[in-house]
C-alpha cells in the first residue's frame, strides 16, 4: 500500500476547502466534505487503470489557525516498492497547485 503525507502552508485568509475542492475535482477525484475542517477525495472506477492504482485523498486543516498548513494525505493500493507511484504524483500536483503564503 503506497502512502504519502505532507503539510502544505495556505496563504492568509485563503479558504482550504475553496482552494483544495475544484483542484481535486480538476484531477477527477470525487470530493466529499464531512464536517468543516476536513476534506476526503476518491478517484472513481475508470477502465484501464488497475484498481490499486486509485487514489484517495484526505485534508485536514483543523488546527489551520495555528499552524497556516493543511496535512494532506494519498493512500493508493500501489506497491511503494514502484519507484514512483501514483499516490506521490497525485499529492505533489496538489501541492505544487496550491498558492502558498
Amino acid at each position: 500500500m503506497a502512502y504519502c503525507r505532507t503539510l502544505i502552508p495556505i496563504a492568509r485568509g485563503a479558504s482550504p476547502r475553496e482552494l483544495l475542492a475544484p483542484l481535486l475535482e480538476q484531477l477527477g477525484l470525487a470530493v466529499e466534505q464531512p464536517d468543516g475542517r476536513t476534506l476526503m477525495a476518491f478517484e472513481l472506477p475508470c477502465s484501464g487503470r488497475p484498481v490499486n492504482d486509485y487514489v484517495r485523498v484526505w485534508a485536514d486543516w483543523s488546527d489551520l489557525a495555528n499552524t497556516g498548513e493543511v496535512l494532506l494525505e494519498t493512500l493508493s493500493g500501489e506497491s511503494m516498492a514502484r519507484s514512483r507511484t501514483r499516490c506521490a504524483a497525485v499529492l505533489e500536483t496538489i501541492r505544487s497547485s496550491l498558492p502558498g503564503r
